[in-house]
């Protein structure tokens, strides 16, 4: 069973606040914030970073109810209801990235570069976000058998009160992984835009499928998890994606700064040859 009093940060008469709602709130800010950071001095609209999040907080939040109901997580006469807790992950970021889609169609901004300014700042608010299952007891995987393996945050109490396996603590892993990944390696070696953000993307639906695999609290459809479903998409999307990119015979340009870019030395020209009249000029 869940514990409701685990699950709130604070109450207000009887409207709660959930420890879930407030981790993903934060998360919402550092992504902003991040993103917001890195897109200064690059051939984006001022404000951007805001932009997008004002746009995209009403639909994800709206997609994500609609995908709890649609799990069978929330009472469809519930669904206005925002007393009872229940979001669906994917929900949320399928609305978000359709209404930011648009968005950025509609004001003619680089879909690629905005991508991969905002990518490392979207998996650190996902990763901080993740950490609302552990208050909600909820994202993790089999019992944990084995005494020695039963310390925090390996393990977790599920919401039937046992030791299980942390699997919210291994996407955030996944997470810092990614952004790990970005800085030491795809921000140097991969030049093309909107290249760097579909490979994160790839490598995280990977990720986090065979995660879902051991969860025990998920919601299936036939033989597969519901999320197992739209990872498997979105992963083929963003495979096609790196595919059509790679195609492309003319590199485009870097999305990092000019100034990151290493200079050329200098007194590198070569020398001028002076022609017969400069040199009898001179004489």
């Amino acid at each position: 069973m869940r514990s409701p009093d685990f699950e709130i940060a604070f109450s207000i008469g009887k409207f709660h606040v959930y420890w879930y709602a407030i981790l993903l709130a934060v998360g919402i800010a550092v992504a902003m914030f991040v993103t917001d950071l890195r897109s200064k001095g690059r051939s984006v609209p001022k404000d951007i970073a805001l932009d997008l999040c004002i746009l995209g907080m009403p639909f994800g939040a709206l997609g994500a109810r609609l995908f709890a109901c649609l799990c069978h997580e929330v009472a469809w006469k519930d669904f206005f209801d925002l007393t009872r807790p229940g979001l669906s992950f994917f929900g949320g970021l399928i609305f978000a990235a359709a209404a930011i889609l648009v968005y950025l169609g509609l004001r003619k901004v680089s879909l690629g570069e905005m991508a991969d300014i905002a990518a490392p700042g979207v998996f650190a608010g996902l990763g901080i976000a993740v950490w609302g299952d552990f208050f909600n007891r909820s994202h993790y995987g089999p019992l944990v058998e084995k005494s020695a393996l039963k310390w925090f945050p390996l393990a977790t109490i599920g919401d039937d009160l046992a030791i299980h396996y942390a699997a919210f603590f291994y996407e955030f892993l996944l997470c810092a992984a990614l952004i790990v990944l970005y800085y030491a390696l795809f921000r140097r070696k991969i030049r093309r835009v909107g290249a760097r953000f579909p490979l994160m993307a790839l490598l995280f639906c990977l990720g986090r499928f065979i995660i879902d695999a051991i969860r025990v609290d998920k919601a299936m459809v036939g033989p597969i998890a519901f999320d197992q479903i739209w990872e498997l998409v979105i992963a083929v999307l963003c495979l096609v994606c790196l595919v059509a990119k790679g195609k492309r015979t003319d590199p485009s340009t870097p999305t990092e700064p000019a100034e990151s870019m290493p200079e050329e030395p200098q007194g590198s020209e070569e020398p001028h040859e002076m022609t017969p009249k400069e040199d009898q000029g001179l004489q």
